[in-house]
């Protein structure tokens, strides 16, 4: 008895892998993207009041353009983040970010609140929303390098087993929705697509205007790689749609025509003239070992991905390359202007974005190793992604109540709750 229902839970497993190998990319695009955005829907932060300061500051704009039609947001003047600038009370975020949630606030806020801030629930299930789908997205990216049915595991481990969990889904942070329009961008590359890929580069930008790195390296790279020039122009001529609205934005509302305006920029423009040569090579190390931000810390199974590295590259097509380099050069570029550590307790923030960029590359690298090395590493593997998702969920929950309170105003209405 015991071995004809072993025999039929294989036949049943048998099955259930050829039904995905033979599934259209829709059909497993969904297998991966319904439970993935069911666990980030389930996950993500519900208290108000713990609302970190940069979720705050994105989604408080959204809301009052959504409701009044317009950027004053004078109400919350000396919350952190909510600036004078040239005469108005405004948000210092990029536009992307600022304004990303005003449908989910337009459908389900409301024009009245109780407390400091209105309801931020919209926000946060627009960032669970575009994290689950640059989940799926990536998925899709990985049925161009591998089978389907290793596609779908690997875009599983992606966004349980990174803090695409954790960070992007959680709160309303500008990596959930850069991942995502990175991950288009990703895609429109892999198809060839190289306009469609500039437009979603576009996106991202007005979201991190540092992504514009990638844009410019990815099309470089794919140029170089192809001998063509057209790659370059299409993704310049898309991503330019973006660094142009962010002129314009920067120079109407901010009044600084410039992408790198004082109120969020120059900071990160004088640590890049100030910083040390030793203290920038600190900062790329700790990006990687750092004990409470590292990336492999708290994401072990990408170690997995150094042995297969080399083979992956020789293997891998132009648009692979040119995400993979465009990865590297963000995160050169990045660790310059800021820091290795994201203002939160635990777990890495700066890698999101060219993590989905390098994605291929390393499912490659990963796979590729494991096809090759004895079965006793391959459990290794298994147990690092075990351990990966673990450091996930404590990441997520194990935060201290008050981290986020004590950063929510320098001074204002919350002071005297506080």
């Amino acid at each position: 008895m015991a071995e004809t229902n072993d025999m039929n839970r294989a036949a049943s497993l048998s099955r259930a892998r050829d039904r995905i190998a033979a599934a259209p990319p829709w059909q497993t695009f969904l297998l991966v993207f319904i439970p993935i955005l069911g666990l980030y829907l389930l996950t993500m932060a519900r208290s108000n009041l713990y609302t970190n300061v940069d979720s705050l500051a994105a989604g408080l704009p959204a809301w009052r353009f959504a409701q009044f039609g317009d950027l004053d947001l004078s109400q919350f003047d000396g919350f952190k983040f909510i600036d004078q600038i040239g005469g108005r009370v405004l948000s210092n975020r990029a536009p992307g970010i600022a304004y990303i949630s005003v449908p989910a606030f337009w459908v389900f806020g409301e024009p009245t609140f109780t407390g400091a801030a209105p309801s931020q629930l919209p926000a946060t299930a627009t960032a669970a929303v575009l994290s689950a789908g640059a989940v799926g997205t990536l998925h899709l990216v990985f049925r161009r390098v591998v089978s389907p049915l290793p596609a779908v595991g690997a875009a599983l481990v992606f966004g349980v087993a990174t803090s695409t969990w954790a960070i992007s889904s959680v709160t309303l942070w500008p990596h959930g929705p850069g991942q995502f329009f990175l991950a288009l961008a990703l895609l429109g590359m892999a198809c060839s697509r190289f306009l469609a890929a500039g437009v979603a580069f576009a996106a991202a930008l007005l979201i991190r205007p540092v992504t514009a790195v990638m844009a410019a390296v990815a099309g470089l790279v794919a140029s170089w790689k192809t001998k063509s020039w057209r790659p370059a122009l299409m993704v310049a001529g898309g991503s330019s749609i973006g660094l142009a609205l962010l002129l314009l934005y920067n120079g109407l509302v901010l009044g600084a025509w410039t992408p790198t305006p004082e109120s969020y920029g120059a900071g990160f423009l004088a640590r890049a003239q100030t910083q040390s040569l030793g203290g920038y090579l600190g900062d790329l190390f700790l990006t990687f070992f750092s004990t409470r931000y590292s990336l492999f810390l708290f994401s072990p199974f990408l170690v997995f991905a150094v042995p297969g590295l080399r083979a992956a590259w020789r293997g891998s097509d132009a648009w692979v390359r040119a995400g993979g380099l465009a990865a590297l050069a963000y995160v050169l570029v990045t660790v310059r202007l800021n820091r290795h550590g994201g203002g939160h307790p635990l777990n890495y923030r700066y890698p999101l974005e060219p993590l989905v960029l390098a994605a291929p590359l390393l499912v490659l690298a990963i796979t590729g190793w494991y096809e090759r090395v004895r079965p006793i590493w391959q459990r290794v593997f298994w147990y690092s992604v075990v351990v990966s998702v673990a450091a996930q969920a404590v990441a997520r929950y194990a935060q201290q109540p008050n981290y986020e309170i004590g950063f929510l105003l320098e001074q204002g209405p919350l002071a005297g709750i506080l």
